[in-house]
């Protein structure tokens, strides 16, 4: 069964490296083909993967709506039977793939398998995949044979007027009128016309990342690329700080240790060393943290040994 790895993205290098690594840990030889919109530029960040970059062309549609939607139907033209959409913000578990493929054979009615929460408020447990009238494309992967009936509305009348279109299109949804007009709203909808559902599992297969993007521009990291990879995977290992920026939470102070340079989450921009440079000359210490701010009296001692 040939399957393919789509990947939209906007203007997002840092958290496509940290997708992109991710999809290739889980799965070395799956193809991966990146669409940065609006006539975009990835290609140094797609080498270093091994994926393909697909030339997009400038528009002013909104959101990502237009450009997922010609990826989409790109993929529909090839040779294949599952497309699987990880979004740019998403970083995908090494099972994520796996686990999508037997989702699929086991409920084979189903219109996707969608790797995140669907909602906010579930509490992960054990258990069975659940099949759920609810559609995100965070992480999903789609039965080619599903994309034809998402794809006959890759239109003007859509891209122009959305909510507008989506309205009149499916006057008796229950989203009509909502906010969940974009593409993934679109699937949804769509879905829900054909009497079908999603699988889900109890257990979220992949993380979402995004912070920022489209409609939330302003938490970017204003760093170099290499170190904003390293602070995305900090606050990938602290949920809490995840958590406080996924909820519109303030980037957190970025320091880095005197010793050997590595990307800190700290409280204050003061120099901090990590606890593995400072215990390694202080080992009879008993370590308190994770990394320590560095008074003005320590650095000179500090320093010499560190630097």
């Amino acid at each position: 069964m040939r399957e393919l790895v789509i990947v939209p993205t906007f203007e997002r290098p840092a958290l496509l490296h940290c997708a992109l690594e991710a999809i290739r840990e889980a799965d070395p030889a799956l193809p991966i083909h990146v669409f940065p919109d609006r006539g975009t530029n990835a290609l140094d960040i797609c080498l270093k993967f091994g994926a393909e970059q697909h030339r997009t062309i400038a528009h002013s549609h909104y959101g990502n709506s237009f450009n997922m939607l010609e990826a989409l139907k790109w993929a529909s033209t090839q040779s294949c039977a599952l497309v699987h959409i990880i979004e740019d913000d998403a970083i995908v578990g090494k099972g994520y793939f796996e686990w999508a493929r037997q989702a699929l054979r086991a409920n084979p009615t189903a219109f996707a398998a969608c790797g995140w929460k669907f909602s906010p408020d579930f509490i992960p447990q054990d258990g069975p995949d659940l099949l759920i009238g609810w559609y995100l494309s965070v992480t999903a992967t789609l039965p080619k044979s599903n994309l034809a009936p998402i794809l006959q509305h890759a239109r003007p009348d859509y891209y122009n007027d959305m909510r507008g279109y989506l309205d009149r299109v499916y006057p008796s949804s229950p989203y009509r009128g909502t906010k969940h007009f974009e593409q993934d709203g679109l699937v949804l909808r769509v879905m829900h016309s054909m009497g079908q559902r999603a699988v889900w599992p109890r257990r979220p297969k992949s993380t979402h990342i995004g912070f920022f993007g489209y409609h939330a521009p302003g938490n970017a990291p204003d760093l170099p690329l290499d170190r904003a990879v390293e602070v995305i995977k900090l606050a990938l290992a602290q949920p809490t700080v995840l958590a406080n920026l996924m909820a519109g939470g303030r980037f957190p102070e970025i320091g880095f240790c005197w010793g050997c340079g590595q990307a800190l989450l700290v409280s204050s921009p003061s120099p901090v060393v990590c606890a593995p440079c400072f215990h390694a000359k202080r080992p009879k210490l008993a370590q308190a943290s994770p990394f320590y701010h560095i008074s003005t009296q320590l650095q000179e001692s500090l320093w010499p040994t560190l630097g």
